[in-house]
């Protein structure tokens, strides 16, 4: 094992998991590697403003290979659709086939036993683009402009049904959001509980998706749940414990990584 010493979570995505460290916001990333310290790291590959096909370029280049040594992903989170949802004739428009596709090639990179990054310890939980608050968004800068509901929401059904096609669970954050604005209500329609700028997730949206991510942990993969996850390296209580019990305890031997 190298000297990172344990298996990681890889949080894969576009700003909305690159923006899912930013602590000033409650980051659901953040919140994440909380729940997993010294147990599992956390490790964020968000890349603001990329969609799917480029992104699909990148995720060979971190996942390891069937043979590599070393700490693996036990989970990955998928987390893209946003910037493919840009209308026609936009740079990042992605055709709703392409992104199909692109997602599942990413899927199936990790399940497929005839890829060189086949990993069948290593779990997907597949996760919708959240809902796009219209006015919200038409409020924003000129910069914000070019996608749609519609656009946002075919993207959702997307991952949805590839979720389901290769039995993977998924965290509908789409779903989630619209249904929860609306009862919110207001000015901008609810969606400002859950972001600051109609896409991107400000302090609620991260705690509600970091609270839709840790329940499909727990009931799809409880074998990941924190609580039943071990620590790498003993806490102080053990190793006090032990060195009281065998005053010629090696501890160099006790504390060798997990």
């Amino acid at each position: 094992m190298s000297h990172f010493g344990c298996d990681t979570i890889l949080c894969f995505g576009d700003s909305l998991t690159q923006r899912g460290w930013d602590v000033s916001r409650n980051g659901w990333v953040a919140q994440l590697s909380q729940a997993y310290v010294r147990k599992l790291d956390v490790v964020s590959r968000g890349y603001g403003g990329y969609n799917s096909r480029w992104t699909l370029s990148l995720l060979p280049q971190i996942l390891p290979t069937t043979d590599s040594k070393g700490p693996r992903p036990r989970l990955l989170t998928i987390l893209l659709g946003s910037n493919d949802a840009f209308l026609p004739g936009l740079k990042q428009h992605v055709p709703i086939e392409e992104y199909k596709s692109n997602i599942e090639s990413m899927v199936t990179m990790v399940t497929d036993p005839q890829s060189a990054h086949y990993s069948p310890d290593t779990k997907i939980l597949l996760i919708t683009p959240p809902a796009l608050g219209e006015k919200l968004y038409s409020s924003m800068c000129d910069l914000y402009v070019g996608r749609t509901p519609e656009s946002v929401k075919a993207c959702a059904d997307v991952i949805r049904d590839i979720a389901e096609r290769h039995s993977l669970p998924c965290v509908d954050l789409w779903t989630a959001v619209e249904t929860q604005a609306k009862e919110v209500g207001g000015e901008l329609d609810g969606y400002d509980a859950f972001s600051f700028d109609g896409v991107h997730l400000n302090e609620g949206g991260n705690d509600l998706l970091f609270k839709l991510v840790f329940q499909a942990i727990k009931q799809h993969y409880p074998e990941l749940d924190p609580s039943k996850v071990p620590h790498v390296v003993p806490l102080l209580a053990e190793l006090t414990a032990a060195i009281k019990e065998n005053k010629d305890l090696d501890v160099a031997q006790f504390l060798k990584f997990k």
